[in-house]
């Protein structure tokens, strides 16, 4: 990689502002913004991680720096200081005293419209997750099953009123999580609130978003938005041994990896659609990684958690990864980590998995939530085998292209933070 020089002769500095923040990480979002931030300093620029740790919680902010490549910088928040200005105030005070030369905000929730303000007097770059822009409550926006027709940029009035009524429960029962906290700490139940939000995003100089569905949601903003994938780290072609798992070996494995518990990911979906194919056909078996490794039938199997050494072996001995969310991927990490197996994908055409495979050449992509269109597409990659391993082949193309952390850095994130930097 390309060693990154201001001009006169002195590495960019760039201050990194997580509220988020967890290492060992609890999330995507953690692993994606370590392989940024260790990409850009292994590329010369000179960075530093700011997270501050709430007293009390153990759900973020807890990080152990001594593992980290890079210099990290926890902002201690005691629960006396549980106000918007004064937990943004110690964390533009860490960042004033490290003069950087731009300011990266990665994760947050509720405060990070009112944190941009506050260091509005540097170049700032932003990534944005959905949660963050169009709805205040969460990153679903579902109604009934159903994508919401709602956004909160649009409809302000109405998403508020959603997210008090919807969040109203946890925040009086004292057990918050980060963002119904957030939410209080941010009077994001004002109206002026929404101001805030829009104001923050002026003063942006780069809106960096995961897929371009999310882009095309900010058509006021879209000369500052820039689509960014994920990555994934270049891997040996061979991994460690595979799991115990009851699959015969004479059927093909669908396999669905990650966090399958989660309703949002879909997995009654492709169970139903498991269904409707056992009526037709006997020559498949789908694998999940769900934490009851006793919930199984007759064509699925659980395997409980694993590591990611036993996912990639899985993803060696899959035929077909599915991934079969009903809401809109931010990403879709298991997709490429397929793709980069060889594995051809059979996906929900939303979100970044719209992004990522391409129909008819690397996978495979059903209308999401239709399970007669998931069904059809798994019995034309089940049927032909020549097709799976030419999807296979042209998917480990693709990523080897587009996906590899490196590729991602030198190809975006660096142009972006020189076109920045005076």
């Amino acid at each position: 990689m390309r060693d990154k020089q201001k001009q006169n002769g002195m590495p960019i500095r760039l201050a990194c502002v997580d509220l988020l923040f967890c290492w060992p990480p609890q999330g995507g979002a953690d692993v994606d913004v370590f392989h940024v931030l260790e990409g850009l300093r292994r590329s010369g620029i000179d960075l530093k991680l700011f997270v501050p740790h709430f007293e009390g919680v153990t759900g973020r902010g807890v990080v152990d720096i001594s593992v980290l490549p890079f210099s990290c910088s926890v902002i201690p928040i005691v629960q006396r200081e549980y106000q918007a200005d004064k937990i943004i105030g110690k964390i533009c005070g860490a960042v004033d005293a490290w003069k950087p030369d731009i300011v990266f905000l990665a994760h947050g929730y509720g405060l990070k419209p009112l944190l941009a303000l506050a260091l509005r007097k540097y170049p700032l770059i932003s990534r944005y997750y959905a949660h963050e822009l169009l709805c205040a409550r969460d990153a679903y926006r579902f109604k009934d099953g159903e994508p919401c027709p709602y956004n909160y940029l649009d409809h302000p009035d109405h998403c508020r009123r959603c997210a008090f009524t919807t969040l109203a429960p946890e925040i009086k029962s004292g057990r918050w999580h980060a963002w119904s906290q957030e939410y209080l700490l941010a009077n994001a139940y004002d109206t002026r609130y929404h101001c805030a939000v829009l104001e923050a995003l002026d003063v942006m100089s780069a809106i960096v978003v995961y897929n371009t569905a999310l882009k095309e949601a900010l058509p006021s903003y879209k000369d500052k938005v820039r689509v960014i994938p994920g990555g994934v780290s270049p891997v040996a072609e061979s991994s460690g041994p595979l799991p115990q798992i009851s699959v015969d070996s004479d059927k093909k494995l669908l396999f669905m990896p990650g966090r399958v518990e989660d309703p949002a990911k879909g997995l009654s979906l492709l169970i139903e659609a498991g269904a409707r194919l056992l009526a037709r056909r006997n020559d498949f078996h789908i694998l999940a990684t769900h934490f009851d490794p006793m919930w199984r039938g007759p064509f699925f199997s659980s395997t409980g958690w694993l590591s990611h050494d036993q996912v990639r072996a899985l993803y060696e001995r899959a035929d077909i990864c599915v991934v079969p969310s009903l809401w809109q991927e931010p990403f879709g990490l298991v997709a490429v980590e397929a793709m980069m197996a060889g594995v051809p994908v059979c996906a929900a055409d939303c979100g970044g998995l719209h992004d990522i495979v391409l129909h008819g050449e690397t996978g495979l992509l059903f209308s999401r939530s239709d399970v007669d269109s998931l069904v059809y597409c798994l019995n034309r990659l089940l049927d032909d085998d020549a097709l799976r391993r030419g999807m296979g082949t042209s998917g480990r193309q693709r990523v080897l292209s587009h996906y590899i952390w490196d590729t991602v850095i030198d190809s975006h994130y660096l142009p972006l933070i020189e076109s920045l930097v005076p």
